[in-house]
């Protein structure tokens, strides 16, 4: 096995075990959607960007598996980053409204 063929199977491995953590952690928020009002804003918005790159790699590399298996967790963490951007902005918005009369 070449050296190219030996990171597409660490890849695929790790890319099965990415989706295993992320059902769990999709079972986690179905089960109580409070889960993520402890999300990070930016910390949401950089994974997010992270996965992509990943997700760009992997069609680069031909690596079907991490590819097809990856946009699940894309889609994941720009949920994630979204609703923890509008949870920021509405907690803004009641700063205000209890600052000014």
């Amino acid at each position: 096995m070449d050296t190219l063929g030996l990171a597409n199977l660490i890849l695929d491995v790790g890319g099965i075990l990415n989706f295993i953590a992320l059902l769990l952690m999709l079972r986690a928020v179905i089960k109580n959607r409070n889960y993520l009002r402890g999300f990070s804003v930016i910390g949401s918005f950089l994974t997010f960007i992270s996965i992509v790159g990943f997700e760009f790699a992997y069609y680069l590399i031909g690596n079907v598996i991490g590819f097809a298996l990856g946009w699940a967790t894309v889609a994941f963490w720009f949920i994630a980053f979204v609703y923890s951007l509008k949870q920021k902005i509405r907690g803004i918005r009641n700063q205000r409204k209890v600052v000014e009369p």
